[in-house]
């Protein structure tokens, strides 16, 4: 997965949390395909992120949050595989989280994203906030 993409289905996720009321329509448009496209183009997947404090591990209340929305809607959907995309440690910290949400351990699967390929990029050197992040997809 290419960071564009990547980033793409962070700010996807990000905005569906944000603005739940306008997620069929942001979906309708994502998925929106040229009348000239095949039916078998692949569909973006919602996706949950999770945000963490610079230096931290910590979840915030507002990263449980997101996470038990994330747990309740894998369930509801009997998802048999939940991503779970981001550094090591903080994927680590997302999955424990899940794991107390009652989703099942063995349908998490981790994909590790390491520092030296971040998201964003700043000019100034800065840790942007979404290279601190967590995506939960399924």
């Amino acid at each position: 997965m290419t960071r564009t993409i990547l980033a793409a289905a962070l700010l996807a996720g990000s905005a569906a949390l944000l603005a739940p009321a306008l997620t069929a329509n942001a979906q309708n448009l994502a998925t929106a395909a040229p009348s000239n496209a095949s039916a078998d183009v692949a569909k973006p997947r919602p996706g949950y992120v999770v945000f963490f404090e610079r230096g931290s591990t910590e979840l915030s209340p507002t990263a449980n949050g997101t996470i038990r929305l994330a747990a309740d809607a894998s369930r509801a959907k009997k998802a048999s595989i939940v991503r779970v995309v981001g550094r090591a440690d903080l994927a680590e910290a997302v999955k424990a989280a899940l794991v107390l949400q009652g989703v099942r351990p063995t349908s998490i699967a981790l994909v590790g994203r390491d520092d030296t390929g971040p998201i964003v990029r700043a000019s100034t050197g800065a840790v942007e906030p979404v290279n601190r992040s967590v995506l939960i997809a399924f």
